[in-house]
């Protein structure tokens, strides 16, 4: 034989060769279906899906399993029973046992899924339901039905409980926090869910954020100096000089705290950075501004009223029409010397005035007490 017929394979290699090449092959294809293989759900577990339908008293999640997981469509309500969630949303539940198998809840509830899970829901975090019941010292107590829970005041809500009254008999969800003596002393917060959403829709609000946006939000405080706003689990600030086109003095004089409002992002400063971040908001941006038609109808040598705003040391500021203000310098107050306004007119006196001139670039109107026709002073 030459050489070359020497290093031909024998049969037997041949066989041996597609066998390595065919157990490969084999061993990749399963390894691809474990891979592809949908893992199973286990009471307790967070999975997140997207709702594929809603039929009747449910609605039907897929998480990627074998099986799409029911849910009640009660739970995808709000408060007014509207539904909060549409097919193609995602939604993120905890796995519950049910009779006929597993389903998906925002809170486990207790009495459905038995006791039992009492321990498993404190050692997963995982939320259950309960009903706030009296108030006692230092919080209230919280049916976990039919288990006796606490729940200390500052544990409620995310801002201070100022009325405690109000979340008696409203039922929600809670973390449980503390379990001892075998389940007899139970300590739960609602503040740390509400918290945890929180700090997830703060990141995706940041991600989000950007000059110029429009957005909706709820005022959470009011301050001398203006107003702050949660636009999406973070707060920006509405500046007094931003609440509207009329001069505030107070801004609890025209908002209130827990009112929608639209604020335009006009400032953001060291986004994400703590303390030092700062929001800049505008609610005045998104309103009509009166001045360009409402100075443009005033006519010098006309006489109209107004209302007394401020007194300052060189005249006084006076309303002539919502949003639109002018001046009445200390020289047109009267026919005599005037040290200070006061001596004249106070704040939120309804006057006649004359027109005396209408700078429209530079937004300023000029006022005379003095000279109105109806003038009977010094």
């Amino acid at each position: 034989m030459t050489s070359d017929q020497n290093d031909d394979p024998t049969p037997d290699e041949v066989l041996t060769n597609e066998d390595d090449g065919n157990n490969e092959e084999f061993a990749e294809m399963l390894a691809a279906s474990d891979r592809a293989e949908p893992s199973e759900a286990n009471p307790g577990d967070k999975l997140t899906g997207k709702i594929i339908q809603i039929d009747g008293p449910d609605a039907f999640i897929d998480c990627g399993l074998r099986n799409e997981l029911p849910m009640s469509v009660l739970e995808l309500k709000d408060a007014d029973g509207e539904m909060k969630y549409q097919v193609g949303d995602e939604v993120t539940a905890y796995v519950q046992k049910a009779k006929d198998g597993l389903k998906l809840t925002l809170a486990i509830n207790l009495r459905e899924a038995g006791h039992e899970a009492l321990t498993a829901a404190y050692a997963a975090g995982t939320p259950v339901k309960g009903k706030v019941g009296s108030t006692n010292k230092g919080g209230f107590s919280v049916d976990l039905d039919g288990t006796r829970a606490f729940c200390p005041f500052s544990q409620i809500d995310v801002r201070r409980a100022d009325d405690p009254d109000i979340f008696v008999g409203q039922t929600y969800q809670f973390k449980i926090l503390e379990l001892s003596e075998d389940g007899r002393n139970i300590v739960v917060s609602r503040r740390a869910l509400l918290q945890a959403d929180r700090e997830s829709q703060a990141n995706s609000t940041r991600e989000s954020l950007t000059l110029g946006d429009s957005l909706e939000g709820e005022i959470t405080r009011l301050v001398p100096f203006g107003a702050f706003v949660d636009i999406g689990g973070i707060e920006g600030l509405v500046h007094i000089s931003q609440i509207s086109h009329q001069r505030v003095g107070d801004p609890s004089d025209v908002l209130k705290e827990g009112q929608t409002v639209q604020v335009k992002v006009l400032e953001i400063q060291n986004l994400g950075q703590g303390r030092s971040e700062r929001i800049s908001l505008s609610i005045k941006a998104l309103a009509t501004d009166p001045w360009p038609e409402t100075a443009a109808s005033m006519v010098p040598g006309q006489d109209v009223s107004g209302r007394v705003t401020r007194l300052v040391d060189f005249g006084v500021f006076v309303e002539l029409q919502p949003g639109v203000e002018g001046l009445i310098h200390i020289s047109e107050l009267a026919n005599r010397r005037v040290i200070h306004p006061r001596e004249v007119l106070n704040e939120d006196d309804e006057i006649n005035i004359r027109i005396l001139d209408v700078d429209l670039d530079r937004r300023r109107i000029s006022l005379s007490l003095k000279q109105a026709s109806d003038y009977e002073g010094e």
